[in-house]
């Protein structure tokens, strides 16, 4: 448990708060980092115990939470979705959150357990599973300067500023959340906007062969690589796992990896052999899922001849094919009861008896495993040991969904669609600005697994000479968005691919230059591409710096056409 966050005073160390807040949004590119940043400042001026930021997906259908801080072990609430709709499809107003959004009004209940008109069904359920008590619960929605809401702030438990006891928020705490949440809302607009200029950057440059060699230098994936095994991602949430896989992989404990299904925990499995002294001896993997208990058992630890019906002659088991180097046993939490004590012995003693053997052999394998249970809530239920839990869980790495990595799903989509072209001898197809948002907003319930095949889906269905767009994208993505003509007022149909890709270039580029007040180099950085090539293409183009324009909104954005 961690202490109360400190509570801000009503006096000049909340204007001090939001104006730190804005400098650094101001600067900042990256949503996570954002977010975080947002939620920090939120719980310094409440001392909340609990602060979340839902978003709304694509198509304005539901809320999911894409940062959370809580002063406890877990937030349950965390995992869940909010609907916006009713299965009637009316709106839904008994959610205080759904509400906040709907309305643009902010939520603030003194009492959760008193009569409000909202629904809090879950939030009871969740006291009772982790035996707290939820008092105050605040909702602030997120809307950005067109007043669009882009999603909710909440806030459960804060504390008033006078005596740091829970309570309902001070008029003056609770505009300052208001211009807190305007804030965020207004950055993380800026930094998705940000996200997809720079995707398009790529696309055009990928476009045109006289730009190869900066083609190169717009990627910016940055890959863990060793021995062919490749982590794709820079968000920190990923760096924060790929530094605890490096750390792992120089010892000899076992490591837990505990995840959502499809969010790459065998990827990272080889990714720690690979990086070990063992990657020169075998990496092994089973599911413990696969297979009944007689059959893994015989398959994990091999059997004697005559062992059992059918066992016409002596097999070795995955344990002693993986001597020397890694056991990966996937889902851990679904392994019979009956064979995890042989796995704790393995992990003790480093001993396996295989069936119908009366002696013990000793087995040096370093074993990793792996999850998307709650192994915990398995030992309260008596279908997980507890003493086997402790022995995984020396060095526990937990891999994020893929919703709370958006910053990743560029970098994914791209490498996908790359192998996904050349698995069928096309050229690589790039992506709309659209089809880009909608892949960003979606949520990803089966995380990178889900990407892979959505992509893998979009190539086969988009034409050669055709760019991935959102008639290509599930309907669930796309939404009910109209589907307009890529191309611009004015061309023709045989307008060329070249053509396009310079006005499309050309444009991007005034419109930085207009942002940072004709500073080129300020612009090259931006672009992410070199000042020597940003000035090659003012001179072609025969654009001129410019002075900041009207199209400017505040905060340095640019404004939406």
């Amino acid at each position: 448990m961690h202490g109360p966050a400190p509570v801000a005073s009503e006096g000049g160390s909340i204007a001090e708060e939001l104006l730190e807040l804005t400098a650094a949004l101001a600067t900042e590119r990256r949503l996570e980092t954002l977010l975080a940043g947002v939620i920090a400042a939120a719980r310094r001026i409440v001392g909340a115990e609990t602060s979340r930021i839902f978003l709304l997906d694509r198509v304005g259908r539901e809320l999911h939470c894409v940062q959370s801080r809580h002063d406890g072990d877990t937030d349950r609430a965390a995992a869940r979705t909010i609907q916006l709709f009713k299965p009637d499809g009316g709106y839904n107003l008994t959610d205080p959150s759904a509400f906040a959004v709907i309305t643009g009004r902010v939520v603030d209940i003194p009492n959760v357990y008193a009569y409000s008109g909202y629904e809090f069904g879950a939030v009871y359920e969740d006291d009772r599973y982790d035996g707290r008590r939820t008092r105050t619960f605040t909702a602030l929605p997120l809307r950005n300067a067109d007043a669009a809401t882009l999603g909710v702030l909440q806030l459960v438990n804060a504390r008033s500023a006078d005596n740091g006891e829970i309570g309902p928020l001070s008029p003056p705490h609770k505009r300052s959340l208001q211009a807190l949440a305007a804030h965020g809302a207004a950055a993380i607009a800026n930094a998705r906007m940000f996200e997809e200029n720079r995707q398009l950057i790529r696309q055009l440059d990928r476009a045109n062969a006289e730009l190869a060699e900066e083609n190169t230098e717009l990627r910016t994936v940055v890959s863990a690589t060793t021995a062919g095994t490749t982590v794709i991602g820079d968000s920190p949430a990923i760096r924060v796992s790929l530094d605890l896989a490096r750390r792992a992989a120089g010892s000899r404990v076992p490591v837990l990896l505990l995840g959502e299904t499809g969010t790459g925990k065998e990827v990272f499995a080889r990714l720690v052999h690979a990086s070990s002294p063992r990657q020169t001896r075998a990496m092994i993997a089973q599911n413990c899922a696969s297979l009944p208990e007689t059959l893994l058992e015989s398959e994990l630890f091999g059997h004697r001849r005559g062992a059992f019906s059918g066992a016409i002659a002596d097999k070795k088991g995955l344990v002693q094919e993986a001597a020397g180097g890694t056991l990966f046993l996937d889902e851990i939490g679904d392994m019979p009861i009956g064979l995890q004590s042989k796995i704790l012995r393995l992990l003790e003693d480093g001993e396996v008896r295989r069936l119908g053997d009366t002696r013990s052999e000793k087995i040096d394998v370093r074993v990793i495993a792996a999850t998307n249970c709650d192994l915990k809530r398995k030992i309260a239920d008596g279908s997980f040991r507890e003493d086997l839990f402790y022995r995984l869980s020396v060095f526990p790495i937990t891999l994020p969904p893929l919703r709370e990595r958006p910053s990743d799903i560029v970098q994914f989509a791209e490498a996908f669609l790359a192998r996904a072209a050349q698995a069928s001898a096309r050229p690589t197809p790039a992506l709309t600005p659209r089809a880009l948002d909608a892949l960003v907003r979606w949520r990803y319930p089966g995380n990178v697994r889900e990407l892979k095949n959505i992509i893998e889906r979009a190539v086969l269905m988009v034409d050669e000479g055709e760019r991935v767009d959102l008639p290509h994208l599930p309907a669930e993505l796309a939404g009910d968005v109209t589907y307009l003509p890529l191309a611009a007022a004015g061309e023709g149909e045989t307008a060329s691919l070249r053509a396009s890709v310079e006005r499309f270039e050309a444009t991007l580029i005034e419109a930085k230059l207009r942002e940072v007040g004709g500073n080129q180099t300020r612009t090259a950085e931006l672009l992410d591409i070199s000042r020597r090539s940003l000035v090659e293409k003012l001179r072609r183009y025969g654009i001129r710096s410019r002075a900041p324009s009207r199209s400017l909104v505040p905060g340095g954005g640019m404004r939406r056409a």
